[in-house]
């Protein structure tokens, strides 16, 4: 009789990539920071590398060195990019003591959905309000 853990292993590895760049892992861009114009292009790849980070099975501890060799760029030009996500509030860096590396929180996408509709963004839908404003403007010359 075969041991339990070889037969859930032979059902589990059923899903086979032939795509070498997808067994070797990816990251997922959230669409709001994958076009929020006002980001850079270096500041949207820094979140996704980031995000790579932060889904490895074991807890990471990357330093801005590490971070800023992988991504082909100098260590000052990852901290404008990580300094960027923190002002549009991505992301929140902290440090417990000058010995140990940042914390980087990324923060909930769906935050930055909230206040972008609250701020009237654009959220995709064309609310009455604006609507309304559109149509008195285009009016005003008529009437005068």
């Amino acid at each position: 009789m075969k041991p339990i853990g070889s037969i859930v292993r032979q059902r589990v590895e059923r899903i086979l990539i032939e795509n070498e760049m997808l067994r070797a892992g990816f990251a997922a861009l959230p669409y709001v920071v994958l076009r929020d114009t006002r980001l850079s292009i270096g500041a949207r790849l820094t979140y996704a590398v980031l995000l790579s980070y932060a889904w490895q099975e074991a807890s990471t501890f990357v330093g801005q060195r590490q971070m800023a060799r992988d991504m082909g760029l100098s260590e000052r030009q990852l901290q404008r990019y990580l300094y960027e996500l923190r002002d549009r509030q991505y992301i929140e860096i902290s440090r417990a003591d000058r010995r140990f590396n940042n914390t980087y929180l990324i923060k909930d996408v769906k935050t930055k959905l909230k206040a972008k509709r609250r701020a009237g963004g654009d959220s995709g839908v064309v609310s009455e309000t604006t609507a309304v404003s559109a149509l008195i403007r285009r009016a005003r010359p008529l009437l005068r």
